[in-house]
């Protein structure tokens, strides 16, 4: 079935003029995803079995997200001047090693650590992935072959981080991490194999250079509303498998990570077609103000397996609201810095994600995982109103204009 299934989408792509190579870098980036997304539903027994409270074991998930967070602006200036294929394949195969070290981790010190080498890898390989796979396809098709490239990142969270839970809940959590190696060790295997495209020249910029839309006021209120909303999600999504084990004493959640992850595609779906209908702003507004219900309504749901179903698919679709109409805007506010500002607004993601950890850890020192859900309704409260302050002194003002050019990123 597998084998037909590759061989149906190998001519499906040829059909569409695509480089079959760009479907090995999108099994990157379900690898990467996966490794992202599954802690969720193992890290309860993570903490278990290295002996630290759950709230610690969250931090295995703030250091991969800070490292991913920080680590693309600083690895991106940093290996600017290297050819692209051979930093793609080498922070992929490293990234296989890290989750080696995670799987065969004696404590949690060299857990923690492990998981800051895979966040710094897979803040080098996305970018590369992505510029990469527009380079194997006709310049009317890279608007293809970027979404199938990043197609990995959402069929992960519909595919991915359920097996992977399934998978940790059933043979252990160390079994998780060895799902993640195969799928990104197979990729990069593959990729080896066929050979990656090198570049004729390379344009590169500086960190300071990166960092020049960070200097203006107005970008910055632009950008707030990724970092504050994902803290707000991931606040709950962090800890859900500790929530729900507090609630329903549940040890597997593989399925309801399921129907979160097939919210999650038809949420993107939804926020691309209304974005195009309406603008960026109304889904952003729509989308928070669902979230927030959503957040709020898992804390009494969360009792009852068809409420907790209910409100994750719910809260699956609201999700992407937060990050395609958000390009969208960012694209329109500056449109002369699109890959710099793109770069930046995945790095607040990422920065959200890490922070949800941290905040949420110290929470659960206090106060059981169910305030979760309605603190963070808070956090995306604020992500509203920073998004409606941007708005309006965007009507007042004309798009932005950087006094550097930094139009090109590598």
């Amino acid at each position: 079935m597998l084998v037909l299934f590759m061989r149906g989408l190998h001519m499906a792509l040829q059909l569409q003029k695509i480089d079959i190579r760009v479907l090995w870098l999108a099994l990157g980036t379900f690898a990467l995803g996966t490794d992202s997304f599954v802690m969720a539903g193992v890290l309860p027994s993570i903490a278990h079995d290295m002996g630290v409270t759950e709230s610690v074991a969250g931090q295995l998930v703030t250091v991969f997200a800070l490292a991913y967070a920080a680590g693309a602006p600083v690895l991106a200036a940093i290996t600017g001047r290297w050819p692209r294929h051979r930093v793609l394949l080498s922070s992929l195969g490293v990234f296989c090693l890290a989750n080696i070290g995670s799987a065969i981790a004696p404590n949690f010190r060299l857990l923690l650590l492990s998981r800051v080498l895979a966040g710094c890898c897979a803040a080098l390989y996305s970018p590369m992935a992505y510029a990469l796979g527009t380079s194997l396809a006709p310049p009317e098709k890279r608007g293809k072959a970027l979404a199938l490239v990043a197609s990995g990142l959402m069929l992960a969270t519909v595919f991915g981080s359920p097996a992977g839970t399934w998978v940790g809940e059933h043979f252990g959590w160390r079994f998780s991490f060895s799902l993640v190696v195969f799928l990104a060790g197979l990729a990069c295997f593959v990729l080896l194999v066929v050979g990656v495209p090198g570049d004729k020249e390379n344009a590169t910029l500086s960190l300071k250079e990166r960092l020049v839309p960070m200097r203006e006021p107005r970008m910055l209120l632009a950008l707030s509303p990724t970092l504050f909303g994902y803290l707000g999600i991931y606040l709950l999504y962090t800890y859900l498998g500790i929530s729900l084990q507090q609630s329903m004493h549940l040890t597997d959640i593989s399925g309801y990570l399921l129907v979160f992850g097939i919210g999650n595609l038809i949420g993107n779906w939804l926020a691309g077609f209304m974005t195009d209908r309406l603008g960026s702003a109304r889904p952003m507004i729509m989308g928070q103000i669902l979230v927030m219900l959503c957040l709020v309504l898992f804390s009494f749901a969360s009792f009852f397996p068809i409420g907790a179903l209910l409100t994750l698919l719910c809260l699956g679709i609201a999700m992407p609201s937060f990050f395609a109409p958000q390009q969208h805007r960012l694209l329109h506010l500056a449109p002369q810095h699109a890959n710099v500002l793109l770069a930046l607004n995945n790095s607040m993601l990422y920065l959200g994600i890490g922070s949800a950890g941290a905040i949420g850890g110290l929470l659960l020192h206090y106060a059981p995982a169910l305030v979760l859900g309605p603190i963070g309704a808070l956090w995306v409260l604020l992500a509203l109103l920073l998004l409606l302050l941007s708005l309006w002194r965007g009507k007042r003002v004309q798009p932005v204009e950087i006094e550097q050019d930094v139009e090109k990123v590598a």
